[in-house]
């Protein structure tokens, strides 16, 4: 796989070109919400002027025992996969970085960029789509292989670090 990625993507460093599609693919199910917020009417639309407390407000519905309507969960959903993206990312910079400065040849760290970027598409769609607890699994299998890459990279440092 790794030859094939090199002939793909030659001499191309995806990994660092991940970093903001990454920061994109995070914004990506925000941007949903807002979407379904403002054609739905849901709570009077999205409220720019504090989106916190928009998202707080259905929070606080749904801590209260309110009964959420399928649009206000996808909404929160989203909501949640956006801040996964974006509590994610460091840890991607970080092995990407670490990646770079141990010397992990640049075939394998386009193949572990695309396996990252693959699993991010897959999780965000699986965040925001999956509305029972059975198969909320799937999307945390997703999430754990996600981690594959990051950690793959950490430990290549890690043998050439010493």
């Amino acid at each position: 796989m790794s030859q094939v990625i090199q002939n793909l993507f030659p001499e191309m460093n995806i990994s660092v070109a991940s970093l903001p599609a990454t920061l994109l693919l995070s914004a990506l199910p925000h941007w949903y919400s807002i979407y379904l917020a403002e054609s739905n009417g849901v709570q009077g639309g999205w409220s720019n002027q504090n989106p916190r407390a928009f998202v707080a407000r259905l929070n606080a519905k749904a801590g209260s025992g309110k009964k959420l309507t399928d649009l206000e969960e996808t909404i929160l959903r989203g909501q949640s996969a956006q801040q996964n993206g974006f509590e994610w990312w460091p840890v991607w910079a970080a092995a990407v970085a670490f990646g770079y400065l141990s010397n992990v040849p640049l075939a394998d760290m386009n193949q572990y960029t695309l396996i990252h970027l693959s699993m991010r598409i897959v999780y965000n769609y699986l965040y925001v789509t999956t509305k029972t607890r059975r198969a909320s699994y799937l999307r945390t299998i997703v999430f754990q292989v996600s981690l594959y890459p990051a950690l793959v990279i950490f430990i290549h440092a890690a043998r050439a670090m010493r």
